[in-house]
């Protein structure tokens, strides 16, 4: 696989991640008051000004799913200005098409009135994209400032070839990703027809 169809497939990873957490947190935060309707059923704890369990969200629009949203646990702070999940699972289609799923246990949303200003995932983050998969431990988007981090090793797998690094950063808007140390690309021939044995 060359360079160019490496950049490519991170770009395409940071875009589609990128635009899924933006759409999920400004839908949540426009409709308040579908969440708040959820307090009947949640339990209110203490620094959080909702509690779910067994959280799931389905964005509609024209009669066509948008997103699936679920987590184990979901949680506003008191000042509103994070969600916490755990256990977050996003499933989406692209625009080409291509399933997307973003799985990670822990995701923090950091907001700024209505707008997100930050996202966290963290404890073993995995980006499946059509055929490809990216994960690393813990991963930062700042859409301000159309930025996006990940501090340890990042690894992408599918169709026949594995790259890996330490530490990513990226521009999703501008398709600019680059991985800063021990960068590796480890290329798998495809299975050809099994040979007969000797004996």
């Amino acid at each position: 696989m060359s360079p160019k169809r490496i950049a490519k497939v991170l770009a395409g990873f940071g875009a589609v991640a990128l635009a899924v957490l933006l759409v999920v947190t400004i839908y949540v935060v426009r409709h308040r008051n579908d969440v708040q309707s959820l307090q009947k059923v949640a339990s209110v704890l203490p620094n959080s000004l909702l509690h779910a369990r067994n959280f799931h969200w389905t964005q509609m629009k024209a009669g066509q799913m948008q997103w699936v949203l679920t987590a184990s646990d979901a949680s506003y702070s008191v000042d509103r200005t994070a969600i916490t999940l755990k256990d977050a699972n996003l499933a989406m289609v692209s625009q080409d098409g291509k399933p997307v799923n973003v799985t990670a246990p822990r995701a923090i949303l950091f907001l700024k009135g209505n707008h997100p200003s930050r996202a966290d995932l963290s404890g073993g983050t995995r980006i499946r994209y059509g055929d490809f998969v990216l994960s690393t431990d813990s991963m930062t988007f700042q859409p301000d400032a159309d930025k996006v981090e990940a501090d340890g090793l990042v690894t992408v797998e599918g169709q026949g070839v594995k790259v890996t690094g330490v530490g990513l950063t990226g521009s999703p808007k501008n398709r600019v990703f680059e991985l800063h140390q021990q960068v590796s690309t480890e290329i798998q021939p495809r299975n050809q027809s099994a040979k007969p044995k000797k004996s």
